[in-house]
Order: structure tokens, then C-alpha cells, then sequence
């Protein structure tokens, strides 16, 4: 039931319309104001970068041409990177976004905060030469982006924060990993993997002192392999020429050692090394003898922190690897199914032909090669940098023998070559043979004949596992391998496959990448 306005109320009504009568009327006949819009100093332009748009995760982004965005241990983290530098974007609690900055800047004089506005965003963080930590408001979500080997005002980096939207109720993640928890970092196939916890975070794999795969803050932890005796001899003489402490530890049942010293730069090094018994092999070719980790810092006791102690006692090496024992060569695997089962790289030549087919003597390309063993059977498999849709160049199936060796050898029983037909005994491949002129590479030499058993060609494979390079072919004489390169020249004696700087030297130290990973590599 309303109630009766009162008289008092009446009034006071009244004397409300007439006051905004009175407005209305005095503001008759002016012109209305235009509001005056301050220009924002801070206002970045937003490039143009060629590349396509992406959804990946909960983001959708501009993935500029050359560089892929991979999803992290969450939806809500996204690495964006190429060879040489990374960004990485995860959905935050902005109270934490802001303290992450406020201590990068505390802990680092390097970082300067900075703050910019673009394409309307207002983003706030810190910089240092080319390294960046930004966050903002995308739409209902607080997103930080982490920059390695950008500056922050590059092309690429404005282009792709201009871009970024956020999928609606995206998950929020901590920024040292996915709700805090941090992740599993598989190492070469997953020779061992590394559990680093929520203080934290997995980055971009690609440093020049190793594999980078942690930072906490400006701390960086570089988590890789030693790959054969040699280097690890190496790297026992290097720590041993610094004025070091030595702790020994006992990781995954392995004996293992943590050095710490000051180095030549004046930095603090945190050196954990676990030398094993026994070389460690993957199918796809990675190899290790032991694993090490290490970081630096401004004093011993921050560069061999906590959690830096609690990352290295995670180590968990995968004992189904092992191939051979230590006291030998890396390669000198009695298991000859290790020496053969790994991704290998190298290249084929048409060395002579028929009158039909001599425009193509010369003819070479970049090839990638894998062999399968079932018994004493080996599928030789081989792919090259011309074909469009991963044709097989090779598909041939051999016969294994032993002859004291690492490897023994093989000769052929059937399959195909560029299409000719193979039979018993037409390719053999000895590496044993090929190792008196040179180490660790095979040849194969064939004769292909049609099917009226007339000969069309000769050609030639030379191999080398995947992640070896080819520098000592610069110094074989010619006399002793007439057809073994495709860029020969006489001065400089160089000899390398066509796509060996180009593509394969920036790859090589990564995991095989597979039969198809090198069609369409070929240099015109």
C-alpha cells in the first residue's frame, strides 16, 4: 500500500522542476563543448608482420611467418618462438603479475619498469636489452607475456600483443607453471627428465650454453646432456681449472656430484654432473654419457638454491636406454641393433649413367635415412630434400651379418631404389670399411638396371647419424673420394651436402625429427 507524499515532500519536488526549468532554458542557444582528449605519450603503433592468425590454447594470436606457437602445461600458457628467440604468454592473477615484476626489478638493477599503451591496451612491466616481462588486461583476463632475445619495442612482439584475445573464463595459472605445480621436462626423446616445481617455469630450449628449460626470475637453469666420453673428459677439465667446492649426491640410485665455483666472468656456478656407467641411446639417435644441470648467481648459496636442489633431485634417468658400456667409444655398442636403429643424415649422388640418363651424373641431394631390425633383418628406409610428399628414395630390406664388429654389415635381399628394383647381394654397406678412410659414416654404392636388365645408373649414398657434422670431409682428398660431395672445390676442398648450412647445421643437435622433416629442404 503507497503512502500520501507529505507537504514537505510536495515543496521540495517543486522547487526541483523549477531549478532544472532554469537549467534547461540558460543552457539555451550556446553551442555544446567538444571534450578535450589528451594524446597518450606512452601510444605504440602497431606494426605490420606478415603471418597468419592462430588459436592456440586459450589464446588466438598472431603467429608471425618462421615461428610456431606451442601449447605449455596449460591451455592458459603458450609459447610463441623461432631458433633465436621465444615469448611466452600465460593467464594471471594480476596481484601476482605485479609482484613478479616488482621483484624481477628489485633483485636485478638491469630491469627498468616500463609502461606503453597499444592499439588502446595499456601495458605495464620491465625490460632489459632484449629480454621483457609485460602484462595487461585482455579482455576479462590479466595476461603476462615473457620476452627472450626481443626487445620489447621490436616489430614482433608489438604485432603480437596487439593481436592477442582470450578465450572467455580461461583458466588462471600460476606464472611458475600451470596452477603452480610446475611440470615434467623430457630430455632427447626422454633419456631422463627433470620435475621442476612451481617456482619455476619452462622456456624456450634454444641458449647458447645449452638447453635453457627454467628460469626463476633472472635465474636461468640450463638442463642438458654430455654426449660421449671425450666432452666429458672436457668438462672435468674445465671445472677442474676453477677454484671449486664438491659435494657428492646420490640421484635416481646414481652417484653424482655438485660443483660450485666462481668462473671467469665472475658469476657464481652451480654445477650438478651425473657421470654414468653405460652410453644412454634413444631409437631416434640421441645419445648421452652423462646428465648435467647448471645455473649461476650472485653468490654460491643463491646459484645452489632450494629450489634449484629440489630441481636436480628429481632427475629420473630412463636405465631402458642403456646400449653399451662405458670403458668404450660412444659408439662402440655391442648391441649392433643400437648402431644401426638411430635418424641418419647425408646425402646421395648419381656418380655415372647410361647415354639416356647423363645429363643427370652429378645429380645429388640432401637425404634423411632411418634402418629398422627385426632380427636379423634391416629395413633401410630413405627420404630426400626434392621429394614434395615424402616419397621413399630407398625401401629396401637387408640381411644382417655379424663379423666381430660393433655394427657387422649388410647386404641386400629386395625392395627398391629411386624406383629400380633391388635384389640379393646388388648393395652392401660395411662400415667397417668406410671407417679406414674416415669415422663414423656409411656408403652405400649401387648399380640400378631397368627391367629388360639393361644398367641406367650408378649412384651413391653417404650417411652420418643424425647431429654429426661433416667437417673432416674438408679434409679427404679428392683421389679418395671421387664422388663423395656434392659442392666440391678444389681450393677449398669443401664438402658438404646442399642443405648443410642452410637447414641442417641450426637442427642438428635437436631429436631426429623423422623421415619427412627434410622434404622440400632443397636448395635451388
Amino acid at each position: 500500500m503507497s503512502k500520501k507524499m507529505t507537504f514537505r515532500k510536495k515543496g521540495l519536488a517543486v522547487i526541483l522542476c523549477l531549478m532544472m526549468g532554469i537549467a534547461t532554458i540558460a543552457g539555451c542557444g550556446k553551442e555544446e563543448e567538444t571534450p578535450v582528449v589528451e594524446a597518450d605519450e606512452d601510444a605504440l603503433e602497431v606494426p605490420e608482420v606478415k603471418g597468419k592468425e592462430e588459436t592456440v590454447g586459450a589464446f588466438t594470436l598472431l603467429v608471425p611467418k618462421g615461428m610456431e606457437a606451442e601449447e605449455g602445461s596449460s591451455e592458459s600458457v603458450v609459447t610463441l618462438s623461432d631458433d633465436d628467440a621465444s615469448i611466452v604468454f600465460q593467464v594471471v592473477d594480476k596481484s601476482e603479475a605485479k609482484d613478479y615484476v616488482k621483484a624481477l626489478i628489485e633483485e636485478d638493477d638491469s630491469f627498468e619498469e616500463i609502461t606503453f599503451s597499444l592499439d588502446g591496451t595499456k601495458w605495464s612491466g620491465a625490460s632489459y636489452k632484449k629480454d621483457f616481462v609485460v602484462y595487461a588486461k585482455i579482455g576479462k583476463s590479466t595476461v603476462i607475456a615473457i620476452g627472450t632475445g626481443y626487445k620489447y619495442t621490436d616489430d614482433i612482439p608489438l604485432a603480437v600483443l596487439a593481436s592477442l584475445e582470450v578465450e572467455s573464463g580461461a583458466e588462471t595459472v600460476s606464472i611458475g607453471g600451470a596452477s603452480g605445480k610446475g611440470g615434467t621436462f623430457v630430455y632427447g626423446d626422454g633419456l631422463f627428465t627433470v620435475e621442476y616445481t612451481g617456482a619455476f617455469r619452462e622456456t624456450d630450449p634454444s641458449s647458447e650454453f645449452g638447453d635453457l628449460v627454467s628460469q626463476d626470475g633472472d635465474q636461468k637453469v640450463y638442463i642438458t646432456s654430455v654426449y660421449d666420453w671425450d666432452d666429458l673428459d672436457d668438462l672435468g677439465d674445465e671445472i677442474s681449472s676453477y677454484n671449486y667446492d664438491m659435494q657428492d649426491l646420490t640421484v635416481d640410485g646414481k652417484d653424482a656430484i655438485l660443483f660450485t665455483y666462481e668462473d671467469y666472468f665472475g658469476d657464481y656456478t652451480a654445477d650438478f654432473v651425473i657421470p654414468l656407467d653405460w652410453v644412454y641411446r634413444t631409437p631416434s639417435g640421441n645419445e648421452m654419457v652423462a646428465v648435467r644441470i647448471y645455473t649461476t648467481g650472485s653468490t654460491a648459496e643463491e646459484a645452489a638454491s632450494d629450489d634449484f636442489m629440489e630441481l636436480i633431485n628429481s632427475v629420473d634417468v630412463n636405465d631402458d636406454y642403456v646400449t653399451d658400456e662405458g670403458e668404450t667409444s660412444s659408439y662402440g655398442s655391442a648391441d649392433w641393433e643400437g648402431y644401426w636403429e638411430r635418424g641418419w643424415y647425408g646425402f646421395w649422388i648419381v656418380s655415372d649413367a647410361c647415354t639416356d640418363f647423363e645429363s643427370n651424373i652429378g645429380y645429388a641431394y640432401d637425404c634423411l635415412a632411418t634402418f629398422d631390425c627385426d632380427g636379423d633383418e634391416v629395413h633401410m628406409q630413405v627420404v630426400d630434400a626434392k621429394s614434395e610428399q615424402g616419397e621413399l628414395d630407398v625401401d629396401v630390406y637387408f640381411n644382417h651379418y655379424e663379423d666381430m664388429t660393433d655394427s657387422g654389415w649388410l647386404i641386400s635381399d629386395q625392395g627398391q631404389i629411386l624406383g629400380y628394383d633391388i635384389g640379393y647381394y646388388d648393395a652392401i654397406i660395411d662400415p667397417e670399411s668406410d671407417a679406414q678412410l674416415l669415422d663414423d659414416y656409411i656408403s652405400m654404392n649401387v648399380d640400378l638396371y631397368d627391367e629388360d636388365g639393361n644398367w641406367v645408373l650408378e649412384i651413391s649414398f653417404f650417411l652420418r647419424p643424425w647431429g654429426s657434422d661433416f667437417n673432416d670431409f674438408a679434409y679427404v682428398d679428392e683421389a679418395d673420394l671421387p664422388y663423395m660431395c656434392v659442392n666440391w672445390d678444389p681450393v677449398t676442398a669443401d664438402m658438404f651436402p646442399f642443405n648443410y648450412d642452410s637447414w641442417y647445421v641450426d637442427i642438428m643437435d635437436d631429436p631426429f625429427p623423422g623421415l619427412d622433416a627434410i622434404v622440400g629442404q632443397v636448395v635451388e
